[in-house]
């Protein structure tokens, strides 16, 4: 089977996703003077074959209950495209991404022998290992998704993150995970919104199919300020470091977004530049907290 087709399969833009939070987690723990190389690359390795699986699983589940069939593909939606067009079989991407859970979930099942089958670890690997198994025919369709989805992408990861790191818990890295959590949880959202009918029709109850393109669209504002207002509160807290503050560089092109999905949420094509500029916020957000806490952890 040729690499490139693989590549799609997996959707590999999307794992640069934990590509940047992992060392997000891993930065915060070098700023408060802990770090070790091996942990961090097992770690990062973990979260990618868990997130590359749910890619792929998603995209296996989305074909047989007929929703990738019904819909419009973008660059950012609509899935891989791999089976409907009958570049793979369904049995090599059911295989695939079982191989991706199992080997992720092998890594976390290390750290958590090692660390003496500490709760909080082994508590983090079965809700990460769960969502990936459920997003498509449990948690997605009771509406809650997205919710999970930025659990597991945004507090969750940095904690877990920080915590292979230090064996300590902060504050800190939860409320720098909460930014980049809504962030994720927002790529999915704006998704969502080509996709929607397709997904009402098959009994996938997401938030956008709940509350309506419309109502969702301007909705989505409210996810924005939490993105900015939580990092400006735990700084006046004195919970988490000013560098957090970083995370503002990005409200320009979050107000972007914002007006790209108020404009085209009706729209497919019309909508890809909204979901480009949902994931460069996304991106560049994580970037910036992770120069800033490196450099922390320089000084």
């Amino acid at each position: 089977m040729p690499h490139a087709a693989w590549v799609r399969e997996l959707r590999a833009p999307f794992l640069l996703l934990p590509v940047i939070f992992v060392p997000v987690g891993l930065a915060l723990a070098w700023s408060h003077g802990y770090f070790d190389p091996v942990s961090a690359l097992l770690t990062l390795a973990g979260v990618v074959s868990l997130h590359a699986s749910v890619n792929v699983l998603n995209d296996y589940f989305d074909y047989r209950n007929g929703i990738d069939l019904a819909t419009t593909p973008t660059p950012f939606s609509g899935g891989s495209t791999m089976l409907p067009r009958k570049l793979m079989t369904p049995a090599n991407v059911l295989t695939m991404g079982a191989l991706l859970l199992g080997f992720g979930v092998a890594i976390g099942s290390y750290f958590v022998y090692r660390f003496s089958f500490d709760p909080l670890l082994t508590g983090i690997l079965v809700f990460a290992a769960l969502s990936v198994v459920s997003y498509s025919s449990v948690t997605s369709r009771l509406g809650i998704g997205e919710l999970v989805v930025g659990l597991n992408f945004g507090p969750l990861l940095l904690l877990g993150t920080y915590y292979v790191q230090t064996r300590m818990v902060s504050l800190e890295p939860i409320i720098v995970g909460l930014p980049l959590g809504i962030l994720t949880a927002g790529i999915l959202y704006v998704n969502e919104f080509p996709d929607t009918d397709a997904d009402k029709g098959k009994g996938r109850n997401h938030l956008v199919a709940r509350w309506g393109k419309a109502s969702a669209a301007s909705r989505f504002n409210f996810m924005v300020a939490a993105v900015y207002i939580i990092p400006a509160v735990g700084v006046l807290a004195r919970v988490v470091s000013p560098v957090a503050l970083l995370s503002l560089v990005t409200l320009p092109k979050a107000r972007t977004t914002s007006r790209l999905l108020r404009q085209n949420y009706n729209g497919v094509t019309e909508l890809i530049p909204g979901m480009a500029s949902m994931v460069m916020t996304t991106l560049f957000t994580g970037i910036a907290l992770f120069v800033g806490y490196l450099l922390l952890g320089l000084i």
